[in-house]
């Protein structure tokens, strides 16, 4: 018989603990600084998942899961993000929101420079412009020592403290170079005075540079998109520097950027207008991916490549054009017909006709350290097509984006494994985005791509990875180790964030697929219709996409954000496996269309006999 407790000893009972709320910011992490923006976005989970969740006031709506993001309103200088749930549970998040504009004019008075921060040199002819920010209102001025006194600068928007000027440079004998900036002021007036960290200087003549290393970027501006990459030892004609990038003369109608880290004085004085190499026979040979063209010149000379409708156009700097043999392979299918003319002065273009969509990919080098150019083609693969194998024959490369450690200071890489996001060891930075639920996209990267990998395989592609696990692979390395790996494609494989003070709840959120070159489009299109038609998320589209890794020229090459690791419900279902299966599903059918496999074939039963 079981004894029953009296009601009173009940009462007498101590009462078992209520649990206790949690509130857990992720994003933005304790102190961040963020630019100066009216509103930002805050995410991050909460236990339980049913409560109700406020910040600064506001109600967020949370996920089945428990987590959250909002978009509220934040004000300049130290701010607080407020958390509370109805069971009295609080947590707060701070951080530092840059001011819009500089300190009000009835405080103390500021200038700074915002540009020159390392030394100019100007050709005579050439026009200097500066721009320094500081208290809104003023009459601004700058000087450089030699050359000009209180020439007015303006500003622009009015009210705004952010000041321009510009001057003819002439050329004087006793420039001294220092560059400095004040605001006017009557006899008792107050003023603020700057002066640049970079100094100002004048060139006789151009000056002749080369590239001290390989995969040299040359830039249309400073801040400009890229133009041109060059490997070590290509020579190239300086006309002035600029916050640490010199000019580069290229042709008559045409100039580029470079890094001044990024070169070094070379030998000899600078080209001629227009002249820096005749180049001499061009000679095609067949080989296994496709044929390779040898142009004879004589020194390393700059260049572009461009794949174009009907083969590829490279354009040579500082060329004359003396071309008078072309030897064709006869065993070379892929060079159908080379046409050059000249340009320009100084301009020479070279065509390789290959035929609409044969070719695949290209590299251009100067091999050995010769001046020779060799420019090598790919040719189309061509798997098999048959079931059950339709895609035997080829091979693809599988980049899982970004990096297992966090970056921290003095280069030390800590594994993401030993911190949460939320506990982030002081002064480091992640390496790809975070979800509210604290999912790395790192991991969820290499989810998916283990999967497309054996989607793929059962189809008979050999597939390699750029890693396979924690294996820290720099992003410079990822294209230069799917050539090494004898790729005929590449996909990189990364899940989507944005930026501090966008709005996540401005447009519909989901998938999107980039490529750079035209030779990639076709495998870019053929995975963002694949997305369109089994993928339920909203189309961000097809785009061109200024990545390190979609700028592949050696086989087509597609970037893919399959998803928003910062949106709650797209964070939970790039956790579960059905949908990682689905994204790979995807994949593999973009590829499977892109090559024109016919549909698998379907299986007849066997008539049994009468």
């Amino acid at each position: 018989m079981t004894k029953r407790i009296p009601y009173i000893l009940l009462l007498l009972l101590p009462a078992a603990p209520v649990r206790a709320g949690r509130i857990n910011f992720v994003y933005p992490p304790e102190g961040l600084s963020i630019p100066p923006v009216p509103r930002t976005f805050v995410f991050g989970n909460i236990s339980p998942s049913t409560a109700a969740l406020t910040i600064n006031g506001e109600k967020v709506p949370v996920h089945s899961n428990g987590g959250f993001i909002a978009y509220l309103p934040v004000t300049g200088g130290d701010f607080v993000f407020a958390g509370s749930l109805d069971d009295g549970t609080t947590a707060q998040r701070s951080i530092k929101v840059a001011q819009e504009d500089p300190a009000p004019s009835t405080g103390t008075l500021r200038l700074d420079f915002t540009s020159n921060r390392a030394d100019v040199d100007l050709l005579p002819g050439d026009y200097l412009r500066v721009s320094a920010a500081g208290t809104p209102g003023k009459e601004a001025v700058f000087s450089v020592e030699g050359l000009v006194k209180d020439s007015p600068m303006r500003e622009a928007p009015a009210g705004s403290g952010r000041y321009y000027g510009s001057c003819r440079v002439d050329k004087y004998e006793n420039i001294g170079g220092l560059l400095t900036a004040r605001f006017k002021a009557g006899l008792f007036g107050r003023s603020a005075a700057a002066r640049a960290k970079g100094k100002v200087g004048l060139l006789s003549a151009p000056v002749l540079v080369e590239t001290s290393t390989d995969a040299v970027v040359l830039k249309n501006a400073p801040d400009g998109g890229y133009a041109m990459f060059l490997p070590a030892g290509v020579k190239l004609v300086s006309s002035g520097r600029y916050n640490g990038y010199r000019k580069v003369f290229l042709a008559q109608d045409t100039e580029a950027w470079v890094q001044d880290s990024k070169v070094r004085p070379a030998q000899g004085a600078p080209y001629p207008f227009g002249y820096g190499s005749e180049t001499g026979v061009i000679k095609l040979k067949k080989t296994d991916f496709g044929s390779t063209a040898s142009i004879t010149m004589y020194d390393k000379l700059p260049y572009s490549a461009e794949a174009m409708p009907w083969g590829l156009r490279v354009t040579l700097y500082y060329a004359n054009l003396h071309t008078n043999w072309v030897i064709y392979d006869t065993a070379d299918k892929l060079v159908k017909n080379v046409a050059f003319r000249q340009a320009g002065t100084g301009k020479v273009e070279i065509d390789f006709e290959t035929g609409p969509g044969e070719l695949w990919g290209y590299e251009v080098s100067y091999p050995n350290g010769s001046g020779s150019m060799q420019v090598d083609l790919r040719a189309r693969p061509r798997p098999s097509l048959a079931w059950p194998k339709p895609l035997s024959g080829l091979t693809v490369v599988l980049d899982p984006g970004h990096s297992v450690y966090y970056k921290c200071p003095g280069e030390k890489r800590v594994p993401m494994k030993d911190f949460p996001y939320s506990a982030m060891p002081s002064g480091c930075g992640l390496d790809g985005a975070v979800g509210p639920m604290e999912t790395f996209e790192v991991n969820v990267n290499l989810a998916i791509a283990q999967k497309v990998k054996a989607d793929l395989e059962g189809l008979g592609a050999a597939v390699k990875m750029t890693r396979y696990g924690d294996e820290n692979v720099e992003l410079a390395d990822r294209p230069k180790l799917a050539k090494d790996l004898g790729g005929d494609l590449f996909i990189s494989i990364h899940n989507n964030a944005i930026g501090d003070g966008e709005d996540p709840f401005g447009k519909p959120r989901g998938f999107s697929v980039y490529h750079y070159h035209r030779h990639s489009l076709q495998l870019a299109d053929a995975i963002h219709r694949a997305f369109v038609k089994d993928i339920d998320l909203p189309d961000e589209g097809e785009r061109f996409g200024d990545y390190y890794v979609a700028r592949m020229t050696w086989m087509p090459a597609a970037l893919i954000e399959n998803a928003y690791m910062i949106v709650p419900r797209q964070e939970e279902l790039l956790n579960t496996s059905a949908f990682q299966e689905k994204l790979a599903g995807a994949v593999t059918e973009g590829l499977l269309d892109l090559f024109g496999v016919p549909e698998r074939p379907v299986a007849r039963a066997r008539k049994g006999k009468k």
